[in-house]
């Protein structure tokens, strides 16, 4: 028989962990690594690469994951007494620390609306605010300070990302709601989302759950009590490969839980949402016959965007013809003798239908 183990595919940190470690090592005047803490509770140790004379700089690393990104320096200057904020900035309390939060050279800014940051803003997201604010405050930083973050060649990196797209211009942005980068989109992860439910199907578990991250595995546990966490497989863009190898291993119910965006490509049929794979084209609610009033479909590049320029009644119904549509899609691929459920959750991960 055929081995099917891989090699475990190796970590990395986000945008944000970056900005967040650069920051300390700024404030600290050490070069020496960075135990961060991460949002869900978790310990991080980030390596840094130099001083600045005002700041530090920290190398993002996707581990496994194919990223453009693996490699940029980000750097975060730390200024004292900062005077009153700029238009495009934001402010962060932790403890008694009051933190101005800048986007300098290589960040972009915010042009379109339905990001997790407003228009005209920076696009430093809210997770990796708190994070650099917490953990500054953690190493013992007081008083009023302001933390500049910049990227070299950011801009030019950004060109190869979806940022143009989805209307962030002039740089990257700094992500990162779980500070951890975990290679889902690597082609490797997928045989480890096809053993890890074939493992489920030996073990004859009654209900398995496909889910896309952190954020829709928690809420799945929460939200479903006879679920185990040995039952939760995190699929990332492999929803093709999760619902056939359900199939294959003969489970009778799965779950399926995802947000907006990838309820929508589930509807239309997509078996990998990785950007690279498929583009997120609107127009298709045509193809579906849902009306977007007063808006051109095409015109918009997410879901996000598309909430905020219909009326919410309109959104809703969208929404639930999509989950019509998407779990007829995935009750096909599973076949007649796996169940599937699919369930939606907002970006606060409280389920919506």
């Amino acid at each position: 028989m055929r081995d099917v183990r891989r090699k475990t595919l190796r970590n990395g940190y986000t945008t944000g962990s970056a900005a967040s470690a650069a920051a300390v090592a700024a404030y600290l005047r050490s070069a020496v690594p960075v135990r961060l803490r991460l949002p869900g509770g978790e310990c991080l140790t980030v390596p840094v690469r130099r001083l600045l004379p005002d700041g530090a700089v920290v190398v993002k690393d996707g581990g496994d994951d194919p990223d453009v990104t693996t490699g940029c320096e980000v750097e975060v200057r730390l200024f004292p007494d900062p005077g009153p904020p700029g238009p495009a900035d934001y402010q962060e309390e932790a403890g008694d620390l009051r933190l101005t939060v800048r986007g300098g050279p290589g960040v972009g800014v915010a042009t379109r609306p339905g990001l997790a940051v407003p228009v005209g803003r920076a696009a430093i997201n809210p997770v990796p605010r708190r994070m650099l604010a917490e953990n500054l405050a953690a190493a013992g930083c007081r008083g009023e300070w302001l933390a500049e973050i910049s990227i070299p060649g950011g801009a030019e990196i950004a060109e190869k990302t979806l940022n143009p797209r989805l209307g962030i211009v002039g740089g990257l942005s700094i992500l990162g709601r779980s500070g951890i980068v975990r290679p889902y989109s690597h082609a490797a992860y997928a045989a480890t989302v096809a053993l890890q439910l074939r493992s489920c199907g030996a073990n004859r578990v009654p209900v398995a759950a496909l889910v896309t991250g952190n954020r829709t595995a928690a809420a799945m546990l929460r939200d479903f009590p006879e679920l185990t966490p040995d039952a939760i497989v995190r699929i990332g863009d492999f929803i093709g490969v999760g619902v056939r190898a359900a199939r294959t291993a003969g489970l009778p119910r799965l779950l399926v839980g995802c947000m907006a965006g990838k309820l929508f490509k589930y509807a239309c049929g997509e078996t990998n949402t990785h950007a690279h794979h498929c583009r997120m084209n609107l127009g298709r609610l045509r193809e579906f016959g849902l009306e977007t009033p007063g808006v051109l479909p095409e015109s918009l590049e997410t879901m996000g965007e598309l909430a905020v320029r219909v009326p919410a009644a309109c959104y809703r119904r969208i929404l639930a013809e999509l989950l019509l549509r998407a779990t007829a899609v995935l009750q096909q691929w599973a076949g007649t003798k796996t169940r599937v459920e699919v369930i939606l959750y907002g970006d606060d991960g409280k389920r919506w239908l």
